[in-house]
């Protein structure tokens, strides 16, 4: 090797090794001295700044991933203060309401300290208390634009003997500090602090862990048999696993539902009665399955307007039916083909899928694409209107995402499906690339086909067509039936529990209930005369038969009115499959390579 080839590489080696050198250090502390108070402590520190940089602006998120709404993380926040590496105090001051403007001269280090209200458990966000602490980064941990990119540390500081469960790798030895490669990982790896059950089990070579706070009657072992065989699933699906570890966080209170998908973890609420039926422990079973397929679908093949994520703002996308609604159709095929959903249940799904999308008025107002990027604007905030004017992108674009993978099927002659479009997306549109547009979606679909899929999406994705059940169902050889005999009263009311309260939320268009004049917002205080809990008066509603009338008691304004419905028989359609008497070769192979039964 010669000398200037020396130099060349050498000149190389040390430019490389500067690039890959952190610029500044970052460590968060979080510690509960406290917990019945409710307050997390937070302390940052930053050091190796750079001097000629007078000012450091510090932001916390305002969302979180896998709830596209803008959330009130900030007025949580108290007590801030800044100073440097002896404690001398840095002026501060607000720029806006999430932002926290530092004014540090030449210092190059900062310790930054502030307490956070936490109370809230049911949104996944940041919940503290005498029993245990949950942490969703997101609503907990400032950041720096410009440090954002950096590796950190955590140290936890739990309280008296409750431990860490994680997804984040732990620094050495130390049980309760941890790393992470930069801010988004940091906060996309939620934290559950106590003294919850942990087990542990592998699956084909990866290790897997079960945290479940709460009691209730469950059967370890079948939860790791079930689980496993969901993981194993997904990877045959999928054929790559972006993880070495994963985490399901289980919270059981009987107030818990619901989940929330993130990089390696995913946090999951279940009621403890749902261990008791075998109806309840398959519906946890498909929460799980929806939460493990957006550890592909969503935390690695993205939206472009989710990538990279823009925590101080809305980031819209009308790709979200693919990614909810993709997620929501394959949650229950997953498990048909495992053999833990029987595929009878899974039709009869459908069968409702197919009602739910003929009745609702929204659907034949706003498209799946728009109910996409309106999921910032009004998706999470129900309104009285909600279900006249809205289409739905988890149901609605899991019923655009069935007929889709008929299309396809089909079309190929049974050689392609959307498990193939999806494993085609995994692989062109990995996480540390570009996002992924509907367009994007319709030409790798189109490939599949081998033919241009403009009136399909024209129709189902930007369009609000009905959606042709019959044509798509039958490339499966199944046959949708309705029996249209089915004749049901209906009284076209939401209400809802609010405290001691019974509100009224929407009003059905054209139904009993706005004839009669009843509005949302009105309270109901008396049934027939009757003051009744919410439970008795929904039981009384439901035994109603057409041609009787209901008297309701209503206060409006702190004005007590009486209003009459009169109740008329409405022509209900029972929607449901059929095997085809006589199917085709092609419709058996669809329907076999589809559910992975026999015909």
């Amino acid at each position: 090797m010669t000398k200037f080839v020396m130099k060349v590489f050498f000149l190389i080696f040390l430019t490389g090794l500067l690039y890959s050198m952190p610029n500044s250090e970052v460590l968060y502390t979080l510690s509960m001295p406290e917990p019945s108070s409710h307050y997390f402590e937070v302390g940052i520190h930053l050091g190796n700044l750079s001097s000629e940089e007078n000012e450091l602006t510090l932001k916390l998120p305002v969302w979180r991933t896998g709830r596209y709404l803008i959330f009130d993380f900030a007025s949580g926040v108290q007590e801030f203060s800044a100073s440097d590496a002896e404690g001398k105090p840095f002026r501060w001051s607000k720029t806006d309401k999430s932002s926290w403007r530092i004014e540090k001269g030449a210092a190059k280090n900062v310790l930054v300290k502030y307490r956070v209200f936490a109370n809230e458990f049911s949104l996944r966000t940041r919940g503290l208390d005498d029993t245990h602490a949950f942490v969703n980064g997101m609503a907990v941990f400032m950041y720096s634009d410009d440090l954002r990119d950096q590796p950190l540390s955590l140290l936890v500081k739990p309280f008296a003997d409750w431990h860490v469960t994680t997804g984040l790798d732990n620094a050495g030895s130390d049980t309760n500090k941890f790393t992470a490669p930069n801010y988004d990982y940091l906060v996309d790896c939620p934290l559950e602090i106590g003294n919850q059950t942990d087990f542990d089990f592998m699956v084909e070579g990866k290790r897997h862990v079960i945290s479940f706070y709460g009691e209730a009657k469950y059967d370890r072992l079948k939860l790791i048999d079930d689980f496993s065989t969901i993981i194993k699933k997904n990877y045959e699906f999928w054929g790559s696993v972006p993880y070495d570890r994963y985490v399901f966080i289980v919270h059981c209170t009987p107030q818990s539902g619901g989940g929330t998908e993130h990089i390696n973890s995913t946090v999951v609420g279940v009621r403890p009665n749902a261990f008791d039926t075998d109806a309840g422990y398959k519906a946890f079973l498909g929460l799980i399955s929806h939460e493990f397929f957006h550890t592909w679908n969503v935390k690695q093949l993205k939206p472009k307007g989710l990538t990279p994520y823009d925590f101080s703002k809305e980031n819209y996308t009308s790709e979200l039916w693919i990614a909810e609604g993709g997620t929501s159709y394959y949650d229950g095929l997953m498990l048909v083909r495992t053999g833990q959903m029987d595929v009878i249940d899974f039709f009869k799904e459908i069968s409702s899928g197919v009602e739910e999308e003929r009745r609702r008025p929204g659907n034949r107002i706003q498209s799946v694409a728009e109910s996409s990027f309106d999921a910032w604007v009004k998706f999470w905030r129900r309104t009285p209107n909600t279900y006249g004017s809205e289409s739905d992108y988890y149901s609605k674009g899991s019923h655009v995402c069935i007929v889709l993978d008929l299309e396809i099927r089909n079309a190929s002659g049974n050689k392609y499906s959307l498990d193939d479009v999806f494993r085609s997306m995994y692989e062109r549109f990995p996480l540390d690339k570009k996002g992924y547009t509907n367009e994007d979606f319709q030409k790798v679909c189109e490939e599949f086909v081998g033919k241009k899929l403009d009136g399909f999406f024209n129709d189902y994705v930007t369009g609000t067509a009905p959606i042709a059940w019959e044509k798509y169902l039958n490339f499966a050889g199944l046959e949708l039936k309705s029996d249209d005999s089915t004749m049901a009263p209906v009284v076209g009311l939401y209400a809802s529990k609010k405290g001691d309260k019974i509100v009224v939320d929407e009003v059905l268009t054209g139904s009993a209930s706005e004839k009669a004049g009843l509005m949302s917002g009105d309270e109901i205080v008396a049934f027939d005369g009757l003051k009744l809990p919410y439970e008795e008066m929904e039981k009384r509603v439901k035994a109603l038969n057409a041609g009787e009338s209901i008297t309701l008691m209503i206060f409006r304004n702190d004005k007590l009115r009486e209003f009459k419905i009169s109740l008329a028989n409405k022509k209900m359609a029972n929607y449901y499959l059929e095997k085809t008497a006589n199917p085709s070769e092609l419709q058996k192979g669809i329907y076999e390579k589809w559910v992975e039964l026999k015909w």
